[in-house]
């Protein structure tokens, strides 16, 4: 019954923490997913569902730079992109583009080092390259009305895309995030088809995402600072780590929902050591009159404080055993339901059961403070 009341508080710990963990990894998987050394956003983009764009034109520029071996653009259209299923109604939805390259070149270097590593994606170019076809990702929420076969591949349903029809030719996965519930890929050049008002009428001529690759050896926080005063003011190349760590710490301390899992993870601490106070007091108190004849017999009070901390950290581990396989159960449903990654790395695994070993420690502690004051022949 301890280890149980334990492995609840623990479990509402992964869980928050799970949230949180979620809405860091969500927002950089594209980042992920692009195979380059730097990739270059509008200064005013200060996260990345935010539609603020640069010149393709300074994507050119930087081809003249010793250490750039290609560039490539990545077109992203949220604002104007609508898709309706058959069936269901109209909902904005995250469209990205897939380097022309990529597909229409077949003795290019893009078909051996493909600019997107999305799983279904190398299976499906050939299809990509008809006309009016896209692909749809398997993890977009059930909502759209989108339907899939036992493979994952689209089924055979009618499909507007900006009022225009498209087809589904087949599917992939990169997955939900809290701005986009979910993602097409679809050529380049069928932008210009699908969004022709995107950037002032010249839609592939404003760029959401630059993507750089450098010379082996190059710096590429060298090669980052260099190109970034190329056209300071317009653009700002990143390094992908940097552009990762400028995203997550953006939506964990510059949005309300990151503070919100924050605060919840602790509250989870909190909860559990008051759970278990009230275990450990309780077996203290069963065994009172043990533990004052052996203070009557001249133990120290650290043998009673070590007898507690052992306790402490065998409940810390009988309750953490069943919370992680609790959390992993709950986490691939929230997966499944959300398309959020809800992943449980050995790390953060740990770092619960830090939380989890010192909620009991600080928890046993506490309820030691009586028998270590007082006097033995009070305690009979």
């Amino acid at each position: 019954m301890a280890a149980a009341g334990v492995g609840f508080a623990a479990v509402l710990m992964f869980t928050q923490n799970g949230f949180r963990n979620a809405l860091l990894d969500s927002p950089v998987r594209l980042i992920e997913v692009v195979d380059c050394e730097l990739v270059a956003i509008s200064p005013a983009r200060y996260m990345l569902p935010v539609d603020e764009r640069f010149p393709r034109s300074l994507l050119r520029r930087v081809k003249a730079d010793p250490a750039v071996t290609d560039v490539q653009a990545l077109l992203i259209e949220r604002t104007m992109a609508r898709v309706r299923v058959e069936g269901s109604p109209s909902r904005p939805i995250r469209v990205i583009s897939v380097p022309d390259a990529s597909l229409y070149s077949p003795g290019s270097s893009d078909t051996s080092r493909p600019w997107l590593n999305m799983a279904g994606l190398n299976e499906s170019r050939d299809a990509l390259r008809q006309r009016d076809t896209a692909l749809v990702d398997r993890k977009t929420r059930s909502e759209y009305g989108f339907q899939f076969d036992d493979s994952g591949n689209p089924a055979d349903q009618r499909i507007e895309l900006s009022n225009q029809s498209i087809e589904l030719v087949g599917s992939f996965t990169l997955g939900t995030d809290f701005a986009n519930e979910g993602s097409l890929l679809i050529a380049e050049s069928s932008f210009a088809n699908y969004f022709p008002r995107r950037g002032y009428g010249k839609p592939l001529e404003t760029v959401d995402l630059g993507l750089i690759r450098l010379q082996d050896g190059a710096s590429p926080e060298e090669a980052a600072e260099r190109l970034t005063a190329m056209a300071a003011g317009q653009w700002q190349v990143l390094t992908r780590q940097q552009i990762r760590d400028r995203e997550q710490t953006f939506w964990s301390e510059q949005t309300p929902v990151g503070m919100i899992f924050l605060i919840g993870t602790l509250m989870g601490f909190a909860v559990g050591i008051i759970i278990c106070y009230q275990i450990l007091f309780t077996n203290l108190q069963d065994a009172m009159s043990e533990y004052a004849t052996l203070k009557a017999m001249g133990y120290p009070n650290r043998f009673f404080i070590g007898l507690v901390v052992r306790q402490s950290v065998y409940l810390s581990v009988l309750g953490f055993i069943p919370a992680v396989l609790i959390a992993l159960l709950l986490f691939r449903m929230l997966e499944s339901l959300t398309g959020l990654p809800m992943a449980l790395t050995v790390a953060r695994a740990g770092s619960v059961l830090i939380l989890t070993t010192l909620m009991c420690l600080i928890s046993g502690l506490l309820a030691l403070r009586k028998l270590v004051r007082a006097d033995p022949a009070s305690l009979f």
